[in-house]
């Protein structure tokens, strides 16, 4: 028979303890003497990275353990608190984070400017509506919308709107008197527009200029006499400053007033006053004057004299309402004036501005 080949790698056995070659069946390592009953265990080999996670985690407990040894010491209410908090540990100093979504839900800051003549003007913040912006200031959105001519409630952020904010205002104070004044006759003036604007009557001016006839003529550059009754003296008083710097006459115009209240054809209780408002053209000059004309309507309607006044609203009581079951019908309409020193120690009236449209309402 032939003999069986045994592999080398087979037959050789050597220690695991000290690696000399051993006998198959050995008990024990003749050199070392190392139990070869036992059996053999594969070796462990530990990595960089095992070795850094240990020291990562002993680093971690020692911070914590350090932190949780210290002394606990609270001051409320006062500074010296912040001295009692460690500073050596950057875990604890960390800036909290503001959520940017949580941010865009904060209402915007108001912001609002008010010009010398106290028209109130909003610049629009982002996410703000016209809504918002009437509840801000306590009006209505209709309001906002006529100031503004807005056909719609969209407003983009940065939009500038006129607020208008409701000013109770009287006429010029102190003592009135009657006085002529004069005016340069512009082309499309009738008598009937002349005493319209400045508070007069066809009447008055007729008999002031010696004019008869049921069609007298005026041309355009005629100088005429405009009676007005009640006239503020400080209204006599501003025509002394009517010069610019240089000495020459102010000249400029400004677009008509526009009226927002009440809307036109309202009719009022009688236990309300009346709020006539309409929205500032520009700061007027001490010399310039809204004059506002009340005319009545029918019988049960007072007559009010022309109103000269420097704000953007005027307010009628419930006084001047009709008593009983009567009902008081107005028309009315606002423009500006300006008064300048005219010929010898009398002044002169300039329409600084058109009329403005003409509005109804009415007492019941």
């Amino acid at each position: 028979m032939a003999r069986e080949q045994i592999s080398p790698a087979i037959l050789e056995r050597r220690c695991p303890n000290c690696g000399t070659r051993v006998a198959q069946d050995a008990e024990s390592c003749f050199m070392c003497g190392h139990d070869l009953r036992a059996p053999v265990r594969g070796r462990r080999r530990f990595s960089w990275i095992d070795a850094l996670l240990v020291i990562a985690v002993l680093a971690v407990l020692g911070v914590w353990w350090s932190i949780a040894s210290q002394p606990r010491q609270e001051v409320v209410g006062t500074d010296e608190s912040q001295a009692l908090l460690p500073t050596n540990i950057p875990l604890l100093t960390a800036t909290p984070e503001i959520d940017a979504a949580a941010a865009v839900d904060v209402p915007p800051t108001p912001v609002a400017s008010v010009r010398e003549d106290g028209v109130v003007r909003h610049t629009v913040q982002g996410g703000e509506t016209l809504l918002a912006i009437a509840a801000l200031y306590e009006i209505t959105v209709d309001e906002i919308q006529a100031a503004n001519d807005l056909d719609s409630v969209l407003i983009r952020a940065g939009d500038e709107l006129i607020i208008p904010i409701t000013r109770e205002a009287t006429a010029g104070d102190g003592e009135t008197v009657a006085s002529t004044f004069e005016y340069t006759v512009l082309a499309g003036d009738s008598i009937i527009s002349i005493a319209n604007r400045f508070g007069s009557t066809p009447e008055d001016i007729l008999r002031a200029n010696g004019l008869t006839g049921e069609n007298p003529v005026i041309r355009a550059g005629d100088v005429i006499n405009v009676p007005v009754p009640q006239v503020p003296q400080e209204v006599l008083a501003s025509g002394a400053v009517a010069l610019a710097p240089d000495g020459s006459l102010q000249q400029s115009l400004y677009a008509e007033p526009r009226v927002i209240g009440p809307p036109d054809a309202t009719v009022i209780e009688r236990a309300e006053p009346v709020l006539l408002r309409w929205i500032s053209v520009d700061v007027l000059q001490p010399n310039e004057w809204y004059v506002l004309l009340i005319y009545p309507l029918n019988g049960a309607a007072q007559e009010f004299p022309s109103i000269w006044t420097k704000a953007t609203s005027y307010r009628l009581d419930s006084s001047f309402a009709p008593e009983g079951s009567d009902t008081a019908e107005y028309a009315w309409q606002v423009s500006v004036v300006r008064v300048r020193p005219g010929a010898g120690d009398r002044y002169a009236l300039d329409a600084a501005s058109p009329t403005s449209e003409l509005r109804n309402f009415s007492w019941r």
